[in-house]
């Protein structure tokens, strides 16, 4: 199970590692989500740094436990953000976006899980 575990994690921070990268950087495809969602890029940016410090928060949990499942309950929180900020446009096509942002909170839920059994152990 601690494999799983590690492997969710890793893949979970390559997905935070490109989505925050890109707001950081104010990529095209990020600057163009931000223009969609009508976030301020201050505020954008912002999310960025909170998704880059839970990629280190993962990446440094593979060997000590609960700085992952700290990293993880960030990451759910910054989820549930980024759909609602979905919600909010009221915009069907942006809202059925919002699918991916259920995905990553449904895997994140898991390697929280995983984490808790973890430290149970």
């Amino acid at each position: 199970m601690d494999l799983v575990r590690v492997i969710l994690s890793i893949i979970l921070s390559l997905m935070l590692v490109v989505t925050g990268g890109g707001k950081i950087l104010d990529l095209p495809y990020a600057r163009a989500n931000r223009d969609k969602l009508s976030v301020h890029p201050l505020f954008w940016r912002g999310i960025g740094v909170l998704e880059i410090a839970a990629v280190v928060g993962l990446v440094w949990g593979i060997w000590f436990v609960p700085f992952s499942l700290a990293a993880a309950i960030g990451v759910a929180l910054l989820m549930i953000g980024a759909f609602l900020f979905r919600v909010r446009t009221g915009d069907k096509a942006i809202q059925r976006e919002g699918v991916a942002d259920i995905a990553v909170f449904v895997l994140t839920l898991v390697v929280i899980t995983l984490n808790i059994i973890t430290l149970a152990r």
